[in-house]
């Protein structure tokens, strides 16, 4: 089981790419989560500030993968794997956890690319 909490990127103040990454982080840490969440019922695991219930994972093979290479977004891998053993994800509004996010282009262009490589590979994986 999964428990998904939204963001609050503090982050935002220190460059207008800060800001324009925040404004993106909201949209989709705050906005699509909760259509994710309801009505969709899609939610998986998409990184910070979720909690999981650590016996159900453990007991279900963990929620990392072998191959750092091969899966390399293990957090949304986390998510799949919950969903395909029974699991629930849920998304609450009642708090909302602090979160620094990029805050220059070279960080955040390195950051686009592990999300474009990450979309690449689960294409590959047998788990989608």
């Amino acid at each position: 089981h999964i428990l998904g909490f939204r963001e609050a990127i503090f982050t935002s103040v220190f460059s207008s790419v800060a800001s324009f990454i925040a404004s993106a982080e909201f949209t989709f840490g705050t906005l699509l989560q909760r259509m994710y969440f309801t009505p969709l019922c899609i939610r998986l695991h998409y990184g910070h500030p979720d909690i999981f219930d650590k016996i159900f994972a453990i007991t279900r093979g963990g929620v990392s993968k072998a191959s750092k290479s091969i899966n390399l977004s293990e957090d949304i891998f986390a998510g799949f794997n919950t969903t395909l053993r029974g699991g629930r994800i849920k998304y609450r509004e009642y708090m909302q956890v602090g979160k620094g996010r990029d805050t220059s282009f070279l960080q955040v262009w390195a950051f686009e690319a592990k999300l474009a490589g990450g979309a690449a590979e689960q294409t590959l994986s047998r788990d989608v």
